[in-house]
């Protein structure tokens, strides 16, 4: 029994980062559940007669991220799991910058963590104390009776249960499994070769040259694009582009670029995002069907190491990634401008081949948004402002906003500039051509309580992503029902994650990845869930995130 209070006080304390979120900012069941459950497997070794202050210390050095698992909840809204780990691995230091308060908050309070831990073990846990059978029952109910009462659960419901319990994690073995499971993910990444090979694709038959563009757009927010309604003129050439389509319902899959990207490239989605790296691109895709490829960036690279998104520039023809590589020894990593990403296109298509898919990844409105245009597009004044506010609580003054916004349009106007040269370089050609723009992800406002200027949360702001087409004379004439399924789907609710499919299905080829009820160029095409992956991996339904927010908003 006088071991009771302080086998009570240390798993509390162990259990913290399960405790916080079942109560904050409001009481949460699962994550109710996942206390008792994270309660029940730091105790499990007890079960097999292991002494309890022999389990307590096997836990102990997990003790040191408490603080900053804890953090990491109130900074990004959910627990620190396999695909937070990615982000983080592949995040450079001009990214990290924002995070080194958070950092250093975490590293200060490990140590008193810790020991605070042993204290309690030490001191109020005797020395061969071992569960009496009862506890043991106990414990095992509470590993065993929640997911068994799920169990019997119909099957969607159970299903959802388990898909939330997979991706909300139990600390602290929660945290031990997502560091082995990001480290698969990066293995599958580094190991990943030319897969679509073998891949059986059917072109489409025509004989007229055709060009496609595909453009990935970085940090984007839909609203903030005039053709959007917005009142700021940040797309003015775009808004007089004859033949341009824009959709105004899309999700992103995911609120960072190494999960969206994925996405974007492959026939995955949110929920099977891990196999993403075992899927053929839409690149291999198209290199298969006889079209020279090629990959353009003015994205990282991260020296030796091929990002999760970089990855898939292996399956083109060729590859130019023109900021170069992130320099570890100095701790500096400067981009090119988007636009230089032309010439090589221009080049590119100058060769006159026969068939071209040319993928573009752009850096367009990423952090720090005064460093993504040249200064003549500083039509919004706002000099070298960069975001130095707390990344919990809006700290900026509004001048500080002020200058952050007219920053993050002038990179919207520059990438205004940067997709209209690209139509004009594809017009040039008259062949049958098309130009796809969607961004990965959008970017909050400097309203957001959590993550200002910033992305990782779910937010309308972040999700809720702009999608253009462009479409030459000569493709309209040549598919017209496929321009005319485009057309008819530009207000309907749809994921962004149909890129795959509405791409290859927009060339006319077919292969047996392709799934027309996703292709917004096809007649089949019916929208379905759209799910979303944060950056700690929670999946959630937009148009349910969507409703909560309207309804939070409602007087």
């Amino acid at each position: 029994m006088p071991a009771v209070p302080g086998l009570v006080m240390a798993v509390l304390l162990l259990s913290l980062p399960n405790l916080v979120p079942a109560f904050w900012p409001r009481f949460d069941q699962r994550q109710a559940e996942s206390f008792f459950i994270g309660g029940g497997l730091i105790l499990l070794p007890c079960v097999f007669s292991v002494t309890v202050r022999g389990a307590l210390i096997l836990w102990l050095p997990l003790a040191a991220l408490i603080p900053l698992t804890i953090i990491y909840f109130f900074v990004s809204g959910g627990p620190l799991r396999e695909w937070a780990f990615v982000v983080l691995m592949e995040t450079n230091w001009n990214e990290l910058e924002r995070f080194w308060p958070v950092a250093t908050a975490g590293v200060l309070f490990a140590w008193p963590a810790v020991w605070c831990l042993w204290r309690l073990i030490t001191l109020h846990v005797p020395e061969g104390h071992r569960l009496s059978w009862p506890s043991r029952v106990l414990v095992i109910l509470f590993v065993v009776i929640i997911p068994m009462r799920h169990f019997a659960m119909s099957g969607p419901e159970f299903g959802a249960f388990i898909t939330q319990r997979k991706a909300t994690g139990i600390f602290p073995p929660g945290l031990v499994l997502s560091a082995w499971n990001s480290w698969k993910i990066r293995r599958q990444l580094d190991s990943r070769v030319e897969i679509g090979q073998n891949i059986q694709v059917r072109p489409s038959g025509t004989t007229q040259r055709e060009i496609y563009i595909l453009v990935i757009g970085e940090s984007a927010r839909y609203a903030s694009f005039q053709l959007h309604g917005y009142d700021r003129e940040t797309t003015p050439l775009l808004a007089g582009t004859q033949g341009l389509l824009s959709f105004r319902d899309v999700a992103a899959p995911a609120t960072v670029t190494l999960m969206s990207v994925p996405v974007l490239l492959t026939p995955s989605t949110a929920e099977s995002l891990q196999d993403a790296p075992t899927k053929p691109s839409v690149v291999s895709i198209f290199r298969g069907a006889g079209f020279h490829t090629a990959w353009f960036s003015t994205q990282r690279k991260h020296g030796m190491y091929d990002t999760a998104c970089s990855v898939y520039s292996k399956d083109a023809h060729e590859t130019a990634f023109l900021s170069g590589a992130f320099a570890p020894a100095t701790g500096s990593y400067e981009s090119a401008f988007d636009g230089e990403l032309l010439e090589p296109v221009r080049r590119l298509i100058s060769r006159g081949l026969p068939k071209t898919f040319i993928v573009l990844h752009t850096m367009g409105s990423h952090q720090h948004y005064s460093d993504r245009y040249p200064p003549e597009f500083e039509r919004f004044k706002c000099g070298a402002v960069h975001a130095q506010g707390s990344l919990v609580n809006a700290t900026y003054t509004p001048d500080e906003k002020r200058l952050m916004t007219n920053a993050f349009d002038n990179s919207i106007l520059y990438t205004d500039w940067v997709l209209t040269q690209l139509v004009e370089a594809l017009g040039s050609t008259h062949a049958v051509s098309a130009l796809f723009y969607v961004s990965d992800h959008g970017q909050n406002t400097g309203e957001e309580g959590v993550m200002p200027f910033g992305h990782g949360t779910r937010t309308e702001d972040v999700i809720h992503v702009p999608m253009l087409i462009w479409l030459s004379p000569q493709y309209r004439t040549e598919q017209s029902a496929r321009t005319g399924s485009l057309a008819s789907h530009v207000s309907s609710a749809f994921s962004a994650d149909t890129t795959f499919h509405t791409l290859v299905d927009m060339a006319g080829l077919d292969c047996a990845l392709l799934d027309r009820k996703k292709s917004a160029a096809s007649d089949e095409f019916k929208p379905g869930r759209r799910m979303v992956r944060s950056m700690e991996g929670t999946l959630s339904d937009y148009d349910e995130l969507r409703l909560r927010w309207q309804s939070s908003k409602s007087p």
